[in-house]
């Protein structure tokens, strides 16, 4: 235990030295942020012991490249388990289901295997080549497949849950929230988790990569955003902000749970990570410090038996 604060509860948090580099570097997000937070938590993943985990890698879910996942699944786990699939970050125009090796994002599929899941890791299409919906697109795609194939890794077809960081949390609440992209059938996940995703474009410029998927035609982004156009909230939603998110992650975030909650009556669990910031709230998955991880699984717990 030793470098960590706890809960008053014993969920261990943000190990000493990476709180203080984090409190330091505060709410900046760029490129650098990326490689801080990996120097920081490569050492912590690639120490844990994946050797009764198996990955079943590069599996197509589609006919496009970047349309494949991973399956990680305990070994002897046995049938009829839980399932998570997981999508990527990386501002609509990058990113990589295995970004640095089979550490990130792999790291986040480890964990749900570790706690009796099946973790499935999926990349998916980028601008500026493919554009909205493309990425809601590809996650009714990998979802389509997980129904259709997680029982031979022991899944059970009905207890699949979607996940989505940034970009990908975008792309999850687009898919599961609108009938237009997921078709009249609701969109078959049993629930959702969204971490730190931008669901309305708020006032001011449009940043570049944001133009590379939505367009450059401001008339038609209102359209194009979740907020504003969700018209199916029928299944449980858990929403989380990092403590040192950029405010307009959080302020997304918060907005999105108002309008599912006063408009859709379904309110969400909203979680603020505390210590952590946009980039190692997801990379920070599968080492010792739970502050996603403990209430994550009593989440799934209550999607898939109530």
């Amino acid at each position: 235990m030793s470098g960590h604060d706890d809960t008053p509860n014993g969920i261990r948090q943000v190990p000493a030295g990476i709180r203080d580099r984090i409190l330091e570097i505060g709410d900046t997000f760029d490129e650098t942020l990326v490689d801080a937070m990996e120097r920081l938590y490569s050492p912590l993943l690639v120490e844990r012991d994946r050797s009764t985990i198996s990955v079943t890698k590069d599996i197509p879910y589609g006919s496009h490249e970047r349309q494949v996942l991973d399956v990680h699944a305990a070994d002897g786990g046995g049938d009829g388990l839980t399932s998570v699939l997981f999508f990527h970050g990386g501002g609509f125009v990058r990113g990589h289901k295995n970004m640095a090796g089979d550490t990130f994002y792999g790291n986040v599929a480890n964990y749900f295997a570790r706690h009796s899941m099946i973790g499935v890791n999926a990349t998916y299409r980028l601008a500026p080549d493919h554009k909205w919906p493309t990425g809601a697109d590809d996650v009714g795609a990998a979802l389509g497949w997980a129904r259709d194939n997680i029982s031979a890794f022991g899944g059970d077809p009905n207890r699949i849950l979607i996940m989505g960081q940034s970009a990908g949390a975008t792309h999850v609440a687009t898919y599961a929230f609108r009938s237009d992209i997921h078709g009249a059938g609701g969109p078959g996940c049993a629930g959702i988790i969204l971490m730190s995703g931008i669901y309305h474009l708020g006032d001011g410029p449009i940043a570049p990569n944001y133009l590379a998927y939505y367009g450059e035609r401001a008339a038609d982004y209102a359209g194009k955003m979740v907020q504003g156009n969700i018209d199916w909230a029928g299944c449980p939603v858990f929403i989380c902000i990092a403590e040192f998110d950029p405010s307009q992650f959080q302020q997304s975030g918060i907005s999105l749970m108002n309008e599912l909650a006063s408009v859709h009556r379904n309110t969400p669990r909203l979680k603020m990570l505390l210590g952590h910031n946009h980039i190692s709230q997801v990379m920070h998955i599968d080492t010792d410090d739970e502050t996603f991880g403990a209430e994550a699984v009593d989440f799934i717990r209550t999607c898939v038996e109530g």
